[in-house]
């Protein structure tokens, strides 16, 4: 009897610790398994929860979740209430409806897409909009799909996703952004000044150290970034954005000035830029994207790298804005930009390996002026354009060096000089002049057969090797009657 009893209290003891292992506690939501600490979800608010605290590891339910289900009024003067304030020494603070302030945390969103209503906007109406914030450390966040619904025509003049967190993982997510004042790119302004509200919409945007993206994808309807990366006060570097992608839409001038009933005629087809005849018109004959640049980094950022990035029908596909004092080049590698208004426009310290582009709509590079120390290297995809292109490239600055080439000279590629001691047309518009810039120490390598080199007067101490003429500005003008390129 004394045996038999023993045996009971040890298998009652064996199947406590195995309950104790394996149970599932549930609240609001969320289930929690206790041995390896992961944790079930399938509510906004149960996310909410989470994503406040540490070292866990999270699975999402797959569907579709709405924020607009969620951020009742109730909810929203929470928020309101969790918000930093609007100061003299920050006017425009983060503002956000989902926050993940919690550390080391992975969250696996495979099958989750969250919709963002774009009539939330303006319920938070003050601050920088940041839909979904990520300040906390080591996240990690997989396999999410973002998508604005809602009015399109309203934007946030923020972003939909914001990382500022350090060594901060995303893989695999994808956002569907619309919002803006939208269908006209930049013609009426952007930073300023500006015709009409613009109210941009951005997709990702990056701060902070050791943060990755691999493999995800903006596809933007809606005048904003796709990818951008900022200092916004945090010591912004080593941000590696690999196999990304991003895509905007192209729309022609011809079709603006066709339109009637719209913001164009409204706006009696006027433009911020200077064009070629001395107006601030739509020049017809262009080509412009909707949407603002594919890749674009700021001045002030420490290391980056893109690698086997992709920008499709953005502004410029990459815009680097790199720094005359940086430490470390920005690192350009197996990218490529199809169908942009300007595939490269490169500032300082930038280094560009195994990257091509195309000039459908615009030119394979503008390398601005005084910037100092890029070295680059762009294949030139062969095709004709599809509506005006003045130039393959301008450059401008000093200290640079640039190998133009071609893997395919059997395609047809247009006449189009490359421009040495030009900077780029003001605000990269490609129906503003062309004007000749400052340029000093800089080789130019190119192997482009059709492609004649133009070297301004402004350009001492160059070196050019050509598969094409050089011929200096003064002389192509009297070869060209005195046109302006």
């Amino acid at each position: 009897m004394q045996r038999k009893n023993s045996v009971n209290l040890m298998n009652i003891f064996k199947n406590y610790k195995l309950m104790m292992t394996t149970c599932l506690v549930v609240f609001s939501g969320i289930s929690v398994t206790a041995k390896s600490k992961i944790v079930a979800i399938d509510s906004i608010e149960a996310l909410v929860q989470v994503a406040a605290e540490d070292g866990q590891q999270v699975r999402m339910k797959s569907g579709v979740y709405a924020l607009s289900d969620y951020l009742n009024e109730e909810r929203i003067a929470k928020l309101l209430a969790e918000l930093p304030p609007q100061t003299e020494t920050q006017r425009r603070p983060p503002r956000w409806f989902l926050r993940f302030s919690g550390n080391n945390n992975t969250f696996d969103f495979t099958g989750v897409t969250i919709e963002i209503d774009t009539e939330l906007y303006s319920q938070l109406p003050y601050g920088y909009m940041r839909c979904i914030f990520i300040d906390g450390d080591g996240n990690t966040l997989k396999g999410l799909t973002i998508k604005n619904t809602g009015p399109e025509d309203k934007g946030s003049n923020g972003n939909i996703l914001s990382v500022f967190g350090n060594n901060t993982l995303l893989e695999d997510v994808k956002l569907y952004v619309r919002g803006s004042t939208y269908g006209y790119g930049d013609l009426f302004g952007k930073g300023g000044p500006v015709l009409t509200h613009l109210q941009k919409q951005s997709g990702i945007m990056v701060a902070g150290q050791n943060n990755t993206l691999r493999r995800c994808k903006v596809f933007s309807r809606a005048f904003g970034h796709c990818f951008y990366i900022q200092t916004q006060g945090h010591d912004t570097r080593d941000i590696l954005l690999e196999d990304c992608y991003a895509e905007g839409a192209m729309r022609s001038t011809n079709s603006i000035l066709a339109e009637t009933g719209g913001l164009a005629e409204e706006l009696n087809y006027r433009s911020v830029y200077l064009n070629r005849d001395g107006r601030y018109m739509i020049s017809p004959g262009y080509t412009k994207s909707l949407s603002e640049d594919g890749f674009r980094t700021y001045g002030g950022v420490g290391k980056v790298t893109l690698r086997n990035c992709t920008a499709k029908n953005t502004r410029a596909g990459f815009e680097i804005g790199g720094t005359n004092d940086s430490e470390n080049r920005t690192l350009l590698q197996g990218c490529q930009a199809i169908g942009t208004e300007r595939a490269f426009l490169l500032g300082s310290n930038v280094l560009v390996r195994d990257c091509r582009g195309d000039i459908q709509y615009g030119p394979l590079l503008y390398l601005r002026e005084n910037t100092v120390g890029s070295d680059v290297e762009l294949e030139l995809i062969p095709g004709m354009p599809n509506s005006l292109v003045h130039t393959i490239a301008s450059i401008a600055g000093k200290n640079h060096r640039i190998r133009l080439y071609n893997n395919a000279s059997q395609v047809s590629t247009p006449a189009l000089p490359i421009m040495l001691g030009f900077g780029m047309p003001a605000h990269g518009e490609m129906s503003s002049p062309i004007v000749p810039m400052e340029t000093e120490g800089v080789e130019l390598i190119n192997q482009l057969v059709n492609q004649t080199v133009i070297v301004s007067d402004e350009a001492k101490n160059v070196k050019v090797v050509s598969s094409a003429p050089v011929l200096q500005d003064s002389e192509s003008k009297k070869m060209s009657g005195r046109g302006k390129w």
